[in-house]
């Protein structure tokens, strides 16, 4: 099953908000901004917006590239998640019902004996939080985690990630037994290189799901136009 969703991303660089709508297809996740804190693209940067995905699609070589990242990505969350249950310890806080069903709350510390297996993963050494999982899905439906000392990397060389940061993670079931990220926040600073700074402000929500055809990359993008044009339509009030 395939789905079309809206996404809206703060942008850590410029500080505005950027409105993309999101096609998945067999081969890869595509998406095109439609709005920028909330208001249609200019034509310049529309015509902007047609030419990197007319670029993605007239290049076999930067789509095979586009699909391989988002592979590794997909892998690299998944290796995350999985690490969850071995990395922490976890103490029940209590069970709550809710008009979508019920959550079991868990407060959880880093495990003192669980050893990272790599430089991704030394993150959840230094982190402290709440998890709620849904039943009877058993799905994660919230994690809040905070970052409670400094985290290093290779001795502190490489980088290392100060206290005070935090992740959050939401999931719900956008369409009947179908669960997604709806809500993501990545909060960090620090060291890269022992000199370089790091600044990570991520703040991300999806909605309005809606499953779709599977279809080929040239008719998910003449998808995504389409979406842009009806989003600039309905903001002029026509």
């Amino acid at each position: 099953m395939y789905f079309m969703y809206r996404d809206m991303k703060l942008n850590s660089k410029t500080g505005k908000t950027e409105t993309r709508e999101m096609v998945q297809t067999p081969q890869l996740v595509l998406a095109r901004v439609i709005a920028i804190d909330g208001h249609p693209l200019s034509s310049e940067a529309e015509a902007k917006e047609d030419a990197r995905l007319n670029r993605l699609n007239a290049n076999p070589d930067e789509l095979a590239k586009k699909m391989r990242q988002q592979k590794a990505d997909d892998a690299r969350a998944r290796k995350m998640v999985a690490a969850i249950p071995d990395a922490f310890n976890f103490q029940y806080v209590n069970t709550v019902k809710r008009e979508d069903g019920s959550v079991v709350v868990m407060q959880f510390k880093p495990d003192p004996n669980w050893e990272p297996p790599d430089r991704e993963r030394q993150v959840f050494t230094g982190m402290e939080g709440t998890l709620e999982i849904a039943v009877p899905q058993e799905r994660i439906a919230l994690m809040n985690a905070r970052l409670v000392k400094t985290v290093e990397f290779g001795w502190g060389i490489f980088g290392k990630l100060y206290p005070g940061g935090n992740f959050l993670i939401e999931q719900h079931e956008v369409y009947p037994g179908y669960w997604d990220t709806t809500h993501m926040q990545l909060h960090f600073t620090g060291k890269v290189l022992l000199f370089k700074s790091l600044n990570i402000q991520q703040d991300e929500k999806t909605s309005d799901y809606q499953p779709v055809d599977g279809m080929t990359v040239a008719q998910a993008l003449d998808k995504l136009k389409m979406a842009g044009e009806e989003y600039a339509k309905n903001a002029d009030g026509k």
